[in-house]
């Protein structure tokens, strides 16, 4: 049996649609195509968002049942005390726990824990790769990993965890407390990886381990036969946003400027958002500036049909946090813009997000009239990105792993 056999440990995969599920199957993907025995240890969640799109068959998926306590909630009818039960819930099992105690996944946590050793002991599998968050999967590694001390643990973390910029006041107050434990869970693991060069920065100054970045990457190849035709000026945002940490009312009035600037292409331009929620504060905003008729809502889609939007936008609308004290904070979604080959911008303020968008044509920036600039700039003389290949990037999700792979095989 090869040696080059590896198991995910996570509680969000494929089919379930989320940005990291996209993540973990890419690079599971990348392991596969590669001569890796490729496995998997996850869950199904209630009403989850699924999709069709992803190619399942070749990967070892298990799918271990667990008792989910928000089950019980989701058969509520009415829908404002199904509103209040998950709220009342959340308060002692937090929904998507980013600390510890990690309650809500504990009966995931024991009913895996003995399908993992036997399948290390049948597979004669090497490696483990379990990723964050919530806490669990790393939970459950840690406990893998002293009962099978041969096997090499890789830890991820696709968010920070007690210096994360999104705790609460409260939780901020405490987080050096809770890094304490923290820093148990993640000690007998062989090599961290982390999203981006600014949270390695942060997990560095606290961790004596070896840490490496992994991007979520670029996949270049699987843009280039999509439509990249326009029809009028449409500047796309595909996905959620955070109120707390993205600056949307610097962008809706850079863009009541703009559209305000060009009365007589008004029924050219328009600003979409796909698989975001059209919140209160989001439909206050748009009535605020009174921008209502260039806006328009588009429900959450595939993948593969997200990019095809992507393809056909002006510009990609990105937001950054705005905090400059937090570091790091790369999503998946820039990758995919950047893939897309389309002029990005970005509000808000983060370096090294800022040096890869100005390397692919985009604007990061918290100054109204310099967006606004930009802006009129794409609606006037739209940039031509040039092709790129994914042998041919850095950043490319399988550049991304090929340096991955060299470091997990000289462990």
């Amino acid at each position: 049996m090869s040696n080059k056999s590896i198991l995910f440990i996570t509680v969000t995969f494929p089919p379930r649609l989320s940005v990291a599920s996209l993540r973990l199957y890419n690079y599971a993907q990348l392991f596969k195509k590669n001569n890796w025995n490729v496995y998997v240890i996850t869950c199904n969640q209630k009403n989850q968002t699924e999709s069709k799109e992803f190619k399942l068959d070749n990967l070892k998926i298990t799918y271990v049942e667990w008792d989910d306590p928000y089950n019980k909630i989701s058969k509520i009818k009415p829908k404002i005390l199904r509103k209040i039960c998950f709220k009342a819930l959340n308060i002692f099992i937090p929904y998507l726990s980013t600390w510890l105690p990690d309650n809500r996944f504990n009966s995931w946590k024991q009913n895996s824990e003995p399908i993992i050793n036997d399948l290390i002991k049948k597979e004669s599998i090497k490696y483990i790769y379990s990723s964050f968050s919530p806490p669990t999967p790393h939970l459950l590694a840690k406990k893998i990993k002293a009962q099978n001390p041969s096997v090499k643990w890789i830890a991820e973390y696709r968010d920070m965890w007690s210096f994360s910029p999104t705790l609460s006041i409260l939780k901020k107050q405490f987080k050096h407390l809770h890094f304490k434990l923290e820093k148990k869970v993640v000690n007998n693991a062989d090599l961290l990886i982390t999203v981006s060069f600014g949270h390695k920065e942060i997990l560095k100054k606290h961790l004596s381990k070896k840490i490496i970045v992994l991007y979520n990457g670029c996949d270049f190849d699987s843009y280039h036969k999509l439509d990249a035709n326009v029809t009028g000026f449409k500047i796309v945002y595909t996905g959620n946003y955070y109120r707390k940490n993205n600056d949307l009312k610097c962008f809706f009035e850079a863009f009541k400027f703009f559209t305000d600037q060009n009365k007589s292409l008004k029924k050219q331009i328009r600003l979409t958002f796909v698989g975001t929620p059209k919140s209160a504060y989001l439909s206050r905003l748009i009535k605020k500036y009174s921008i209502d008729e260039f806006v328009e809502f588009k429900a959450k889609v595939e993948n593969v049909e997200v990019k095809k939007i992507q393809r056909s936008s002006s510009v990609l609308l990105h937001f950054a946090w705005k905090d400059k004290n937090h570091m790091g904070n790369l999503t998946g979604k820039i990758f995919e813009y950047i893939s897309a080959r389309k002029p990005i911008l970005s509000i808000g303020h983060e370096p090294e997000l800022n040096q890869i968008i100005l390397k692919h044509g985009g604007l990061m920036s918290e100054n109204i009239s310099q967006i606004v600039s930009f802006l009129n700039q794409q609606l006037n003389n739209p940039s031509c990105l040039s092709k790129i290949t994914n042998e041919n990037s850095e950043i490319s999700k399988l550049n991304q792993f090929k340096n991955l792979e060299s470091e997990i095989l000289n462990m």
